[in-house]
């Protein structure tokens, strides 16, 4: 749920927790969130991203809007990376926004076309959100992809 300080290990992290579900590969990023998955990676290569914040291994959150929805991207991106995909395959995206109302719509655009580019043109909503986990954070990102044909995240096949 948070990025890392070290995104290009990301790759290396990805196992297989207890037994999942025939076809069923999920991938823990270091310093994830006890009891849930980073990915779930099912049968047919939908990649389920979950939610996805700037929150950092030091529990950090930037204060600017900007930065933490750019952080909070990176992490995305690292997650998609560490199930072997990429912002090209990305099915659909949703960001939560704190206060919404406030926040600029082409600051948001810009930052997410920074990572996402634009010609990928993911299914996307954008929900303004009263609060989320911590009260800190002002943006979370989830997602869904289709992982390229063959790749599979470490630890079995999907």
């Amino acid at each position: 749920m948070h990025i890392r300080s070290d995104p290009a290990g990301a790759t290396d992290a990805n196992s297989v927790e207890g037994n999942p579900p025939s076809g069923r590969v999920v991938t823990r990023l270091p310093g994830a969130v006890p009891g849930i998955s980073d990915v779930v990676h099912v049968a047919g290569g939908l990649l389920f991203v979950s939610g996805q914040t700037a929150l950092n291994d030091a529990a950090d959150v930037p204060e600017d809007f900007d930065v933490e929805l750019d952080q909070a991207f990176a992490a995305l991106v690292a997650a998609l990376a560490a199930a072997g995909a990429a912002p090209a395959d990305l099915a659909r995206v949703t960001i939560y926004v704190r206060d919404l109302p406030n926040r600029s719509l082409e600051t948001i655009r810009a930052v997410r076309d920074r990572w996402i580019a634009p010609g990928s043109r993911p299914a996307s909503a954008l929900i303004g959100v009263a609060a989320l986990f911590d009260p800190r954070v002002q943006v979370e990102i989830d997602a869904v992809a289709v992982a390229p044909a063959g790749n599979a995240p470490a630890g079995g096949a999907a």
